[in-house]
Order: structure tokens, then C-alpha cells, then sequence
């Protein structure tokens, strides 16, 4: 008997690889149920099971083995130093399912070597998206993985991690598509389901295998959803998008009825996310709670503002611990200021995005330069050509950095062309020219939420940046946790 994962020869009566792990119950590639010997679908959902006679999955590359194999250093060493007060914790978690559409014909298109090259790569792709926003992958299901978020790392947002990997995979993914779809005529897509809920997390072995229990069907809805979505899209449950409808833009799929749910469950379709929301700017929409205290803060806060809109520039820090309110008395100035008198523009960091170059950067920029979500390339192009006009002249030359920045790609060769030192210098000056130039046109307040988390890249324009604020009507503002070093030596407030 041979192992359906690594191929390694097993004796009779095994129940797991003794070489990989993988158990060797056979099971439903879509919803992981449990399959009888001989079965051609799953008697749970109704899907066809693959075999080797009929043009099964490849078996994965030995890096996707076990968990460790393909978990980056730093989660593992994350998990593993956490583990034991994991153990047998009832966690609330979000699980991803993706699931590639069209395997059987990709099948009959490709030779086995093609095929199996072609599914590494989307397994590694997909492997980079979870990772990138800290979810682990728990399990391959011969076309897909299953993948979770807040356990075993917590994760206090797992939820909207969750679905900006989700589309970051379906971004990657339209991609390797295309370009299938230019060399075999086959189009390939994946679908992808969403949902939050309970689980019980069992022991977490040297290897990252974790075993755990759902509470009700946190899982199998997870799979359900994957099956309704749309090829190329993502579909999730009520109760994520309870958690995340805030920070995205989606359409609701209305309601469906699912094996196993006594009632039909409502579905959504996250389309994008919506660039500069804060948490106080998502919560403000359904009301906050009177703001108490702290008029000594927002005095200077506000006496900052003032000094600002008069040309004497400030750089103001906000230090404190999660939850006392920062971000609060930042809302605050915004409500209070004067409409029309300053113009407020912010970019935040996340824990996830410290290895992601001028990330909060990116923010600024593109309120700066009046880009919506969704703006096609073209259109971006036409607003950054159309605005920097608008700055003048000494701006106009920020242009090339700008779109290098933005992956524009209209003049990429032309800054790919430059040393390291001399791209990040031109990245530097643009940013400045752009700020100074927007600033003079309007006073403005630049917000910088949660530099605990900022990048190096961010660091370094701020540094870069700072001797100049003074000299122009703007308001830089940076919250940060202590214990952190707040860039551009701000006053603290």
C-alpha cells in the first residue's frame, strides 16, 4: 500500500504515512468528509473522487510534507513558543477553503510533470497570501488548502485577515489564469469560502500539525461557501462579515440552503477593501460613546493644528497602550477642526505589513492623488498625470518615482534601471515634493495610526521628511504603542 501524499510503501493496516503524516482514510477534497472504500463520489456533498486512473491530484512536493516544512521561521517559532497555553482553548477562528475549478480538464491538457509543477505553484502562491497576513495552512486538499486564521497564532482581527488573503489569492490567481489561458487555451480559477466561528484547538505537535474540534459547523461551512462561490470570487458567511463589512466593499448572494444548517445561512461576496478606513472611522458609523477626559492631550493637539494651518509645521507623537485612546483624540480633531481648513489624509500600519515597503506610505499617496478603489490602471495613470499638473511644475518630475511606486508600470524600466541608493533617493525626494506641494495648496494633517508596526521604508521618508515640516502649513501625526521609537522625533502629546 502506498501513500496517496509522498508515495512511500506502507504496511498493512497503517493509518498514517509513517514517512509524511498524511492520514490515510480517504476523504472528499471539497468538504473532507470521510469516503468508503471504492466510492466514485462523496456520499456527503456529491463531488467526484479523484484516482489515479482517472486523473487524480498530484501528489504535493515534499516542502508541503507537514506544517513545518512550509510555515516561515517566524510564525513557527511564534507557534510553537505559544503552544502550550493553546492547547485545549476555545478559540473563535476564521477557516479559508480554496478549491481549484476545472482539475479534470486541466488533467486531460497537461502531462503529469505539467501538472504537477503547475499545482506546486499554486500551492506555494497560496502559501505565501496565508502567510503574508499570519493565518496558517492546516491541510491540502489535493486542489486546495484549508487554512486558519487566529489559531495558533491569536489574532485579534483574523476575520478581515482572513478575507484580504482570500482576494490577495484571487489576485495572484486571475494572473496565473491569464497566462494559462494564453499557452493551453484553459482557463483555471479558484473559489474560495469564508466563516468565522468556534473551535476547540487540540495539541500542536513539533511538526505544527494541530489538531482541533469545531464547535457546531464552523468548518464544513467554511467548505460549503467554497463550493457556492463563483469561480474567481469569494463568498462568506454572516457571521465574518458581521466582523469585516466595515473595511470592505461587497454584495450580499442573498440566502442559501446548506447541508447540515436547519435554516438557510446568508451569503456575501467581498469585492475589495476600502482604502483608508480606521477602526474609529468604521465604528463612528454606528455611533461612539461620548468623548470623556484627556482636554489637556487634545488642547495641544489642537494648538498643533493651529500652528500648522499657519505655516509652522508640526510633528506630533501619541504614545500609549492598546486601547487607552489614541485613535480616539485623533477622531476627535478631525470631527472639531474647522470644515474645509485642513485637509486630512492618513496611512496605517499593520502588524502584518512590516515587511511590505512604504506601506502606510502607499495610503497617503494615493489620497494625495485622488485614486479611488477599483480605479483601473489607466485611469490611475490619467488622475497622478492630472494632479501632479495641478501641484506644478517641480512635482510634475516626481512622476517616474511615483508610478514605480504605485506598480504602475508606465516607466518601472526606467526606475529599475537606477542603483538601489539612487531608486530609494528618487522614491524620497517625489514623496516630499509631493507632500510640501500638497501642503502648500491646502494645509494638511497627515496621520500615521499604529508605528509600532511601521516599516523600514516608511521610517526612513518620515526621517527624510521631517526637517522640512516646519517650514510648511502641516500637521504629521504618529500613534504608537510604548516601548516603540516613533520616527521624525515628534513632540509628544
Amino acid at each position: 500500500m502506498d501513500c496517496p501524499r509522498c508515495r512511500h510503501d506502507l504496511r498493512e493496516g497503517a493509518r498514517f504515512c509513517d514517512q509524511c503524516g498524511a492520514p490515510l482514510a480517504a476523504r472528499c477534497s471539497r468538504c473532507q468528509g470521510d469516503l468508503r472504500e471504492g466510492a466514485k463520489f462523496c456520499d456527503q456533498c456529491g463531488t467526484p473522487v479523484a484516482t489515479p486512473a482517472s486523473g487524480g491530484y498530484p501528489a504535493p512536493a515534499a516542502q508541503f510534507d507537514a506544517p513545518r516544512s512550509y510555515t516561515p521561521k517566524h510564525l513557527a517559532e511564534r507557534i510553537l513558543t505559544s503552544r502550550t497555553a493553546l492547547e485545549g482553548e476555545r478559540k473563535q477562528v476564521t477557516v479559508l477553503f480554496a478549491d481549484l475549478q476545472n482539475f479534470t480538464g486541466l488533467s486531460e491538457q497537461l502531462d503529469p510533470e505539467e501538472l504537477h509543477d503547475l499545482m506546486n505553484r499554486l500551492f506555494e502562491m497560496m502559501l505565501a497570501e496565508v502567510h503574508r497576513y499570519e493565518g496558517t495552512v492546516n491541510q491540502f486538499t489535493g486542489d486546495g488548502i484549508m487554512a486558519l486564521f487566529g489559531a495558533p497564532l491569536a489574532l485579534e482581527d483574523h476575520a478581515a485577515r482572513a478575507v484580504e488573503a482570500a482576494l490577495a489569492i484571487q489576485e495572484a490567481m486571475g494572473k496565473v489564469g491569464d497566462e494559462l489561458q494564453r499557452s493551453r487555451g484553459q482557463r483555471v480559477a479558484l473559489r474560495i469560502g469564508v466563516n468565522t466561528g468556534l473551535v476547540v484547538v487540540g495539541k500542536i505537535g513539533d511538526d505544527l500539525r494541530m489538531d482541533y474540534t469545531a464547535q457546531g459547523d464552523t468548518v464544513n461551512l467554511a467548505a460549503r461557501l467554497q463550493a457556492l462561490a463563483e469561480p474567481g470570487t469569494v463568498a462568506i458567511s454572516e457571521g465574518t462579515h458581521h466582523l469585516v463589512a466595515g473595511y470592505f466593499d461587497y454584495e450580499s448572494l442573498g440566502t442559501h440552503t446548506v447541508k447540515g444548517k436547519s435554516v438557510p445561512v446568508e451569503v456575501f461576496r467581498p469585492l475589495r477593501r476600502r482604502a483608508h478606513r480606521s477602526r474609529l472611522a468604521v465604528a463612528s458609523e454606528a455611533g461612539l460613546s461620548t468623548f470623556v477626559g484627556r482636554e489637556t492631550e487634545f488642547a495641544a493637539l489642537l494648538s498643533a493644528a493651529e500652528e500648522a494651518r499657519a505655516g509652522r509645521g508640526r510633528v506630533v507623537t501619541i504614545v500609549g497602550e492598546a486601547g487607552i485612546g489614541k485613535s480616539r483624540l485623533v477622531w476627535e480633531l478631525r470631527t472639531r477642526l474647522p470644515a474645509g481648513t485642513m485637509a486630512w489624509v492618513e496611512g496605517t500600519c499593520v502588524p502584518y505589513g512590516q515587511s511590505t515597503p512604504y506601506l502606510p506610505v502607499i495610503d497617503i499617496v494615493r489620497a494625495l492623488l485622488g485614486l479611488a478603489d477599483g480605479d483601473p490602471e489607466r485611469e490611475m495613470d490619467r488622475k497622478l498625470t492630472a494632479r501632479l499638473a495641478e501641484l506644478g511644475p517641480d512635482v510634475e518630475t516626481a512622476a517616474p518615482a511615483l508610478r514605480y511606486l504605485l506598480s504602475l508600470g508606465t516607466t518601472e524600466g526606467e526606475m529599475a534601471a537606477l542603483s538601489p541608493q539612487e531608486r530609494k533617493e528618487r522614491l524620497l525626494d517625489a514623496l516630499a515634493r509631493l507632500s510640501a506641494a500638497a501642503a502648500r495648496q491646502r494645509p494638511h494633517v497627515f496621520v500615521f495610526e499604529n508605528c509600532q508596526w511601521l516599516d523600514g521604508a516608511s521610517a526612513e521618508f518620515l526621517n527624510f521628511w521631517a526637517a522640512a515640516i516646519p517650514r510648511a502649513p502641516a500637521l504629521v501625526i504618529l500613534t504608537c504603542r510604548p516601548g516603540a521609537t516613533p520616527p521624525a522625533a515628534g513632540s509628544p502629546v
